[in-house]
């Protein structure tokens, strides 16, 4: 079922000329996720909300093993599946079979396009 594949991002720092600098540092590559962008677990994700003068982000439900390297606030770049870059929202949720944990549910929202250092769009499709 968790057809899709993903590389999982954590943000770290680093002390450049006594600066901190922070980036987003591939943690885990090819990770098996299941990315439901038109399911909503009601109670739980956040429902859409126009807002004026904006597109609408995508928003959805990402589906991982029980294993997976996850933490609230990482981000996920889709390498099979829907194309995108997306950030994990609220708490990892586990799901549990009567002995063991079975998967990992999590609100995922996509991380909006931005031109990096070079000029170029990031974000989308990367």
């Amino acid at each position: 079922m968790l057809k899709h594949r993903c590389t999982v991002l954590r943000l770290q720092e680093a002390m450049v000329n006594g600066m901190p600098i922070y980036d987003w540092v591939p943690v885990r590559t090819n990770v098996p996720v299941f990315l439901d962008l038109n399911f909503v677990r009601l109670g739980k994700d956040p429902t859409w909300t126009p807002e004026a003068g904006r597109p609408t982000d995508r928003a959805g439900v990402g589906f991982f093993l029980g294993t997976a390297p996850i933490r609230n606030g990482d981000q996920i770049i889709m390498t099979k599946g829907p194309t995108g870059r997306f950030s994990l929202e609220a708490a990892v949720d586990e799901a549990w079979r009567p002995s063991s944990k079975h998967h990992l549910e999590v609100s995922v929202k996509e991380v909006s396009s931005q031109l990096d250092a070079d000029g170029e769009y990031e974000g989308v499709g990367r």
